[in-house]
């Protein structure tokens, strides 16, 4: 019989192989549990630090400011550990400066070390690591943001309203004044709100008109045209609604009170109406920006005119959408107004 050669320089290599290959499997494992302890303790201090922020600046913006506002580092040190599983946290700083609350935090073991002792790591030579988290809040008056220059009656934005897309008739348009769609709201004067919606006074050249929580008395621009400045605007919603699942949210102003007359006439805003955009129809227009109306808004709209009820005109005013919600003017407030009368806040800002 004929003998089977071996390769004798083979002998010894199982060994070799699975060293090497231990060390990738501990680094793995390294990877896998070290890594998600350090995105947990992140998160962790994160918390920490976004509490600390909010609370502090919440203290500050209290009248008159609580005890945390003064003492903001020991006031960080408790939202900071009590945001930690293991209730050990490092505050490296919190500062209040002009309206700002400013907080850094770290990772601490249980011994004290500022740094987050790993585990698997170790086998590379890694022992430690240092997790930082940051968060800005501020506080002071609330002042509303710039909004497209319409506003809706109160009465027209009810958050009750169970009707599903639906025509915002235009004030002074005959169809403000049939069932289903009248709207009157008591004042506080006596005086009833219109239904409809008036477009605001706002800067010439801009689509925007500033509500500002200390004084939400905003001037109304008279006409019934739409307003030529938002023509980019309408432009670009109406490029958005055309495609295919596109969809424009919009933020409204709801006045609940009015007072003057004419070119004088002012809207109290109370909040603001949140709005899926369907379709509009400004000024008798036929096209773009004037007019525009999605398919379902073309239903709706060859709806109410066939209503004999109804007796929607092609020449009346107003827009198609879906009513959602109702923010506040706080929500949609940016901080920095005045404090006068006494709308103060705070927010998390980073």
């Amino acid at each position: 019989m004929r003998r089977i050669k071996t390769d004798e320089s083979e002998r010894g290599v199982v060994a070799p192989l699975t060293a090497i290959l231990l060390v990738f499997l501990l680094g793995m494992t390294a990877l896998a549990v070290d890594v998600g302890m350090m995105y947990s303790e992140h998160a962790q201090l994160q918390n920490g630090a976004d509490s600390s922020a909010l609370a502090i600046a919440q203290a500050c913006a209290a009248s008159p400011p609580a005890a945390a506002c003064s003492t903001p580092l020991s006031s960080a040190s408790v939202y900071a550990n009590g945001n930690a599983v293991d209730e050990h946290s490092n505050v490296v700083t919190a500062t209040v400066n002009a309206g700002t609350v400013d907080v850094t935090t770290e990772s601490r073991d249980d011994a004290g070390n500022n740094h987050l002792s790993l585990v698997f790591a170790r086998v590379l030579g890694i022992d430690t690591t240092v997790i930082h988290a940051s968060a800005q809040a501020k506080f002071g008056g609330f002042m509303a943001g710039n909004v497209f220059p319409l506003s809706f009656s109160k009465c027209e934005s009810d958050p009750g309203f169970t009707k599903a897309l639906q025509f915002f008739p235009e004030h002074g348009n005959a169809i403000a004044d049939m069932p289903g769609y009248e709207c009157v709201t008591p004042s506080s004067s006596g005086l009833e709100v219109p239904g409809g919606f008036g477009w605001l006074d706002h800067p010439a050249g801009s689509c925007t008109a500033s509500v500002n929580i200390a004084d939400p008395w905003v001037g109304t621009n008279t006409g019934h045209n739409y307003d030529s400045d938002c023509a980019t605007l309408l432009n670009k919603w109406g490029a958005i609604l055309s495609q295919p699942g596109g969809t424009v949210d919009i933020l409204i102003p709801i006045f609940d009170d009015v007072r003057g007359t004419g070119a004088n006439a002012e809207f109290h805003i109370e909040a603001f109406a949140q709005i899926s955009l369907r379709g509009w129809n400004f000024g008798g227009g036929t096209k773009l920006p004037k007019d525009y109306m999605t398919p379902d808004a073309t239903v709706l709209h060859d709806q109410l005119v066939a209503d004999k009820d109804i007796k929607l005109k092609n020449s009346d005013n107003g827009i198609y959408g879906e009513f959602i919600k109702k923010v506040s003017l706080a929500e949609l407030g940016t901080l920095g107004g005045p404090t006068t009368y006494g709308a103060l806040g705070a927010k998390l800002s980073n």
